[in-house]
């Protein structure tokens, strides 16, 4: 924990002051602390991209993105201790519960961050594509070594350049000190709200974010894309709001860039875009005037988001399907390419393959619903939350801007019935109507601070005690929950929760690691480069006669598919 906290002061104050320099070159006159901070780890992102094309995330970035810190810290010395100097207030002036309140999930956040990993894709591929990142930068054609591979996100390229990896290798914690800001940025609309400084009941929506740690607890000892999807959205849609409601070049400009953060992430987040585009017609008059600012971050993230899509998959479009006269010679071959697409949307739907193919529209939509688990629970969700919430959004009082952000999230699932309706692509939009719907009920301070001790007290439990979760999921590499202990107040629990025990197999020209001790598919753990479980390697062998093997001796020149006879 301690270590972790160390790690955090740092990557805070790097982040700060790259924030406050893109601020300046917005011209950005009123700031958000935290949304600063977002920006800075925006900045850094499109910085790692570029350096990741050529070379490996490694102390060499490092030395290069600290010296960028130290010479712009420099030059905006005047700001930045004022920067801190108003966090700082800010903070000291919530009301004694909501200090308490933030002093205690910082304490469990830490012990939740340096506790053993729990989500199964940190075992497939986050940390895989973080190791990638780190010794080689973006390779050519990862996805045909391990398909996961291809989907290397702006969040884990984040990740790599705030790892440490040349000094330490246990930090993977990036996730847990976003939602520890995404909390700090709540609680300070809830004290606004309760303390009449700004006694607007959006204040007090926005402000019931913590209500969701219990779910948002199980991501953040990995470097889950997912959890900063979450968090930047429930951030960007509470600043739609208030620049609907009255613009600011601020909040216009928080929703700009945080779409274009959350785009780089996941290309899932594209719908967030229509945000920035209301509000650009809507403010047209004030709007023009950024208009190069738009066209400059979003053609660097498009032409970034595309590079690395290019280098590393063969395929632009990635993950859909791309166009076959733009594909490289190390694009995935076209048969598990097409196997892949097919296979994504019947699993969204809990059907088999074939059993989806012949399956009306109808069966599908009844699959979806009664789908076991967390995945069951959260599809009915949001039909419900869609069902129930036009009426509540025509008693608010910022009923227009809550109807484009209803008629988006129709636009959404239609969108996702299409391709593939897992519940984690539109759970934002779970997250902004699940909190306007308990802001109806939760009306009074005691109240409020009631239900922010329940959630807290519930968060507590699989964080200090094992819990079985076959209730709430049927993969068995969750079935029980990863706690914390004593020994990890200092020093963090390791990466990975498997051993890194492996053996080295040649096939042909290449040698791959492969885990001995990791017991699924797709899993590799945190074993040497290049990484491949045995059971997927037998497989792609059988099925596709295929085999993964070096371009050439170099393994930053990346891999291909190779038949084999």
């Amino acid at each position: 924990m301690f270590l972790i906290l160390l790690s955090w002061l740092y990557i805070l104050a790097i982040s700060s002051i790259i924030g406050i320099s893109i601020n300046r070159f917005l011209q950005l006159q009123k700031k958000d602390s935290i949304i600063t901070i977002f920006f800075g780890f925006f900045g850094i992102t499109l910085m790692a991209s570029i350096w990741a094309i050529p070379f490996a995330i490694n102390s060499y970035f490092h030395a290069l993105l600290l010296s960028i810190t130290i010479l712009l810290g420099y030059k905006i010395r005047k700001k930045v201790i004022p920067f801190w100097l108003e966090l700082k207030t800010s903070l000291l002036n919530l009301n004694t519960f909501f200090k308490i309140f933030i002093g205690v999930i910082s304490i469990l956040i830490l012990a939740q961050s340096a506790s053993p990993p729990f989500i199964i894709d940190n075992e497939s591929y986050y940390i895989q594509t973080i190791k990638w990142l780190n010794e080689y930068g973006f390779a050519n054609g990862l996805v045909n070594l391990h398909v996961f591979l291809g989907q290397t996100s702006g969040w884990h390229i984040l990740q790599s350049a705030f790892n440490f990896s040349f000094i330490y290798n246990r930090f993977n914690d990036l996730s847990a000190l976003a939602l520890l800001l995404a909390n700090v940025y709540a609680i300070g609309l809830l004290n606004n709200y309760f303390t009449k400084k700004e006694d607007s009941k959006l204040n007090l929506i926005f402000g019931l974010f913590p209500l969701w740690n219990v779910f948002f607890f199980q991501f953040i000892s990995v470097p889950s894309p997912d959890i900063a999807i979450y968090i930047l959205s429930f951030i960007l849609l509470h600043q739609f709001i208030l620049c609907y409601a009255s613009y600011t070049k601020q909040a216009f400009l928080a929703v700009v860039m945080l779409s274009f953060f959350m785009i780089f992430i996941k290309l899932t987040a594209l719908p967030f875009c229509i945000f920035a585009l209301v509000l650009y017609k809507r403010y047209y008059v004030f709007t023009r005037s950024t208009s190069s600012i738009i066209i400059l971050f979003g053609s660097l993230t498009l032409f970034l988001f595309a590079i690395k899509n290019i280098i590393v998959t063969g395929n632009l479009l990635f993950p859909i399907q791309g166009i076959e006269s733009l594909k490289t010679s190390w694009s995935l071959p076209e048969n598990i390419e097409t196997y892949f697409a097919n296979y994504t949307k019947p699993y969204a739907f809990h059907l088999a393959a074939d059993t989806f193919e012949n399956a009306s529209y109808l069966t599908r939509l009844k699959s979806w619903l009664l789908a076991p688990s967390l995945h069951g629970f959260f599809n009915k969700l949001i039909l419900l939350c869609l069902a129930i919430c036009p009426y509540t959004i025509y008693k608010s009082k910022n009923k227009k801007a809550f109807y484009t952000i209803y008629f988006v999230a129709i636009l959404t699932m239609l969108f996702l019935f299409l391709t593939s309706p897992q519940y984690r692509f539109f759970f934002p939009f779970i997250l902004c109507f699940s909190l306007l719907l308990v802001s109806k009920i939760i009306l009074h301070k005691k109240s409020m601070e009631v239900v922010l001790v329940v959630c807290t007290i519930l968060t507590t439990i699989p964080l200090f005690f094992k819990v079985n979760n076959q209730q709430i999921t049927n993969n068995k590499q969750l079935a029980v929950s990863s706690t914390f202990s004593l020994k990890y107040i200092i020093t963090p629990y390791k990466n990975s929760k498997y051993s890194e025990d492996y053996i080295t197999i040649q096939l042909k020209e290449t040698n791959i690691n492969t885990p001995t001790n990791v017991d699924f598919f797709w899993g590799t753990g945190d074993i040497p480069l290049p990484a491949l479980n045995q059971e997927q390697l037998d497989f792609f062998k059988t099925y596709f006669h295929r085999i993964p093997q070096q371009r050439t001796k170099n393994l930053k020149d990346g891999f291909i598919s190779k038949k084999t006879k």
